[in-house]
């Protein structure tokens, strides 16, 4: 069990955000989350505490678009390094970014990052699936597990996602943690619902957004913290 210091333990209002798989849209349903929330009068803070695949700017520095879309669908002010402290150019598991930068991230170093400061309501995006590595010593269950918040299950609308869904829900709650929602993401512009009767096998909301082609942050119907 990763220990934690008293005073990190501040988070009192958010979700964290995880998925079935990486690459299931987990950063634009966040940024739809963000903006349902603020449609609602909500202040809204992301934490995208780390990520691999970032951009190499011409100054040298990383870009994490993920981050980028966060920040902006939440309108936050705050830096970038603020929201996403730790990046990694190789599109690889943060963990073996991290192994092959040859430096130490800690679970506990992503729950630091994860901190926020105010009362406003905190959307914490992990890094791939449930059980993906993400730091030197552990999973995003781990994690998930030290901040202790309600959990989104993010899937993608795809052929076998059923299958993926109620395994990550297993997953879930064998770790203790409240499962707040599941969320349908139309990755394709394919009108089939390769999720159709998943209410069958699960009590848990189940909400859905759309295919998008700019990306824009929509509002997710009767969505509430």
């Amino acid at each position: 069990m990763h220990s934690t210091k008293p005073h990190e333990r501040s988070l009192k209002r958010g979700v964290f955000i995880t998925g079935t798989d990486t690459d299931v849209g987990k950063t634009h349903v966040a940024c739809c989350i963000a903006n349902t929330l603020i449609k609602q009068g909500q202040v809204v803070t992301p934490r995208k505490p780390i990520a691999s695949g970032c951009i190499r700017q011409p100054d040298g520095s990383l870009l994490s678009e993920d981050a980028l879309y966060l920040q902006q669908a939440c309108l936050s002010s705050e830096a970038l390094e603020v929201i996403c402290p730790y990046q990694f150019e190789p599109a690889i598991s943060p963990q073996r970014a991290i192994q092959e930068a040859n430096i130490k991230i800690t679970i506990q170093d992503l729950i630091t990052a994860c901190q926020n400061n105010n009362n406003s309501f905190t959307i914490i995006e992990g890094a791939g699936g449930f059980y993906s590595p993400i730091a030197l010593d552990g999973l995003n269950k781990d994690l998930a597990i030290q901040l202790n918040l309600p959990t989104v299950l993010v899937v993608a609308n795809r052929i076998g996602c059923i299958n993926q869904t109620l395994l990550s829900i297993e997953a879930i709650q064998n770790s203790g943690l409240a499962l707040h929602s599941i969320i349908i993401n139309q990755v394709t512009n394919d009108n089939f619902n390769y999720a159709q009767g998943l209410s069958k096998y699960t009590t848990h909301d189940i909400f859905n957004v759309p295919y998008s082609t700019t990306r824009k942050p929509q509002i997710i119907d009767n969505w509430k913290p």
